[in-house]
C-alpha cells in the first residue's frame, strides 16, 4: 500500500519547517507567495491532498492530552479534565483522555487516539514538548492549546491572564506592607510560569521596588520534576508569590521546617485556586483561574469546527480574580 503523504514529507523535501508547510497550504500569513507556490507545487508532485477535510466532516470525538509530568492525585490539570469531560458529555461530545508519557512526548510518538484516526480534534492541557506538537501538526488533527500558548505555532489557544494575575498578586502584597517579595517557580519551564513571573516583575519594576535574584526560587528541574525548594540563606524576603497553589503549599512546608511561621513571619500567595486547597489547615490567598469559562470557550471552538473545519478563534485570554485567604 502506498504510504500517505503528510506535511512532514513536504517539509523534508523543501527543507523548511512543518509550520511553514502548514501555513502555506492553509493560505495563512507568514509565508511569501513565492515560497507558498513552491510548497503547493511540491505537495502536488508528492500526491498530498490539499484541503482534504470538507465542511461537516469532523466527528464528535476529541482527544484530551495531558503530559505525564503534570498528573498527580491532586493535579490542577486532572481537575480541569474532570470538568471538561462533563462539559463535553453535556453537548453530546466524547472526550478521550490520554496521558502522554515522557518518552513519547520527547520523541513525538502520537497518542493512540490520534495515530488510529479516531479523533479529528485534540485539546492539549499543559505545554507539551516541541517534538510532540510538531508531530500533532503533521497529523492534521485540529488542535487547541489549553492553559498555555506557543507563539511558534499558529494554533488556537485558551489561556488565563497570567501576566495580570502575577501583577495583581504582587500588588496585593505590596499594598499590605510587604517590601521584600520573592517568586517561587522555574520561569523557564513553561510559558504560563514565565508570564506569571513577568507579571511579578512588571509590578516591581513599575513601582521601583527591590528585586533580588536570590529571591527567585526554582521549583522543578529541566525535566519538569519537583526539586527541593532552597530558601535564601541570608536576607530572607517578607513574602513569596508562588507560580501555583501546589508550589505554595510546598513552600509553606519548607518555611515551617526552617522555623518560619506563615503568615506571621512570611506571607505566601499562590495561583490557580483549585480544590486541592481543601486539604490544608491554612487557606491560600491566590489568583482564581476561571476554568469554567475556559472550558465553555473550548467547547464552543470544538462545536464551531464541526460545522466548519476551517473555523479559527486565535488566542482567547480569560480573566480571573484575586481570592483572599489566610496565608498573607
Amino acid at each position: 500500500m502506498k504510504k500517505k503523504v503528510v506535511m512532514k514529507d513536504i517539509a523534508e523535501a523543501m527543507g523548511v519547517s512543518i509550520v511553514t508547510v502548514s501555513k502555506a497550504l492553509a493560505g495563512k500569513e507568514g509565508v511569501s507567495e513565492r515560497v507558498r507556490g513552491k510548497i503547493i507545487q511540491k505537495a502536488q508532485e508528492l500526491g498530498y491532498v490539499i484541503g482534504e477535510k470538507k465542511r461537516g466532516e469532523l466527528n464528535n470525538k476529541i482527544a484530551i492530552l495531558i503530559p505525564e509530568r503534570y498528573v498527580s492525585e491532586r493535579s490542577f490539570y486532572v481537575q480541569i479534565y474532570q470538568k471538561m469531560i462533563m462539559g463535553f458529555s453535556e453537548k453530546g461530545l466524547i472526550g478521550l483522555l490520554e496521558i502522554v508519557r515522557r518518552e513519547s512526548e520527547e520523541e513525538g510518538i502520537l497518542p493512540n487516539s490520534i495515530a488510529s484516526g479516531a479523533v479529528d480534534q485534540a485539546v492539549l492541557i499543559g505545554e507539551l514538548h516541541t517534538q510532540m506538537i510538531e508531530s500533532l501538526l503533521e497529523s492534521d488533527v485540529r488542535l487547541i492549546f489549553f492553559d498555555f500558548q506557543n507563539e511558534e505555532y499558529d494554533v488556537d489557544a485558551i489561556v488565563g491572564d497570567n501576566i495580570n494575575g502575577g501583577y495583581l498578586l504582587t500588588r496585593y502584597l505590596v499594598k499590605r506592607g510587604y517590601e521584600k517579595i520573592g517568586f517561587v517557580g522555574e520561569y523557564r519551564a513553561t510559558r504560563s510560569i514565565l508570564d506569571r513571573f513577568m507579571g511579578y516583575m512588571k509590578y516591581l519594576l513599575a513601582k521601583g521596588r527591590e528585586m533580588n535574584p536570590e529571591w527567585v526560587i526554582p521549583d522543578r528541574d529541566a525535566d519538569g520534576c519537583n526539586i527541593k525548594l532552597k530558601l535564601p540563606l541570608k536576607n530572607m524576603p517578607q513574602a513569596f508569590v508562588c507560580n501555583n497553589d501546589e508550589v505554595a503549599y510546598r513552600m509553606i512546608r519548607a518555611l515551617k521546617e526552617s522555623g518560619y511561621n506563615v503568615p506571621e513571619q512570611i506571607a505566601i500567595v499562590g495561583y490557580d485556586d483549585y480544590a486541592g486547597q481543601e486539604r490544608a489547615d491554612l487557606t491560600l490567598t491566590t489568583y482564581h483561574v476561571n476554568v469554567e469559562e475556559m472550558i465553555r470557550i473550548c467547547i464552543r471552538i470544538v462545536e464551531a469546527r464541526m460545522a466548519d473545519p476551517e473555523y479559527r478563534s486565535g488566542t482567547v485570554t480569560v480573566n480571573g480574580c484575586l481570592v483572599e485567604g489566610d496565608s498573607a
